[in-house]
């Protein structure tokens, strides 16, 4: 069996942990609509709407996590092998959790405040 070096296993960890944060929040986001609509946010939902001005707004954020998806199965079909793709997910990780964090503060000001 190889040895792992301290960076390999450090960006391995941060992989692990970037993909696990990044679900976290997203499923957080989620959680007002699965929750049902008895709660106390059901009527400030069902008469909340989104609208996007330009629709080129959503093509980064698509980009991003169709990258997020690559990097995710490369990364899990090489086992956490190669350092660089390691530190690539993170980055991308870390920029999509700070746009979902932004777009889930938007949201909530806009129905709840």
């Amino acid at each position: 069996m190889q040895q792992e070096n301290k960076n390999q296993k450090i960006s391995k960890t941060a992989a692990k942990t970037a993909i696990r944060i990044f679900i976290i929040i997203l499923f957080m986001g989620i959680l007002p609509f699965v929750a049902g609509q008895d709660q106390p946010w059901g009527e400030k939902l069902a008469n909340a709407h989104l609208v996007i001005t330009n629709k080129w707004t959503l093509v980064f954020p698509a980009i991003l996590f169709v990258g997020f998806l690559a990097l995710t199965i490369l990364c899990l079909k090489n086992k956490y092998s190669q350092t660089d793709i390691n530190w690539l997910l993170v980055l991308n990780a870390v920029i999509l959790v700070t746009y979902l964090v932004l777009l889930y503060s938007r949201i909530y000001k806009a129905l709840f405040v």
